[in-house]
């Protein structure tokens, strides 16, 4: 593909030292079908909230979640941050 730059940061007595240094790993990216979108969003809504994908789904439609903080909700925003894999 490319080549990653790496950042590297040292702090010693006159602040803080920044260098660049490139590597040659290589990133594969690979898209998810929409199965395999669902299935996963379906197991991150099974850890975080004990739901069904299908069931937070239906919640967040019927406006359950319309007035709810998620940073005061254990598990809810990695369930909302996750809505991309199916919306």
């Amino acid at each position: 593909m490319g080549v990653d730059v790496l950042v590297d940061g040292r702090v010693d007595e006159g602040g803080v030292t920044m260098s660049i240094a490139e590597s040659s790993a290589s990133v594969e990216v690979s898209e998810l079908t929409p199965e395999q979108a669902a299935a996963a969003f379906d197991r991150i809504a099974r850890t975080a909230l004990n739901l069904s994908g299908e069931e937070f789904l239906a919640a967040l439609d019927g406006g359950k979640y319309d007035d709810v903080d998620p940073d005061a909700n254990p598990g809810l925003l990695e369930v909302l941050m996750a809505l991309p894999l199916v919306r």
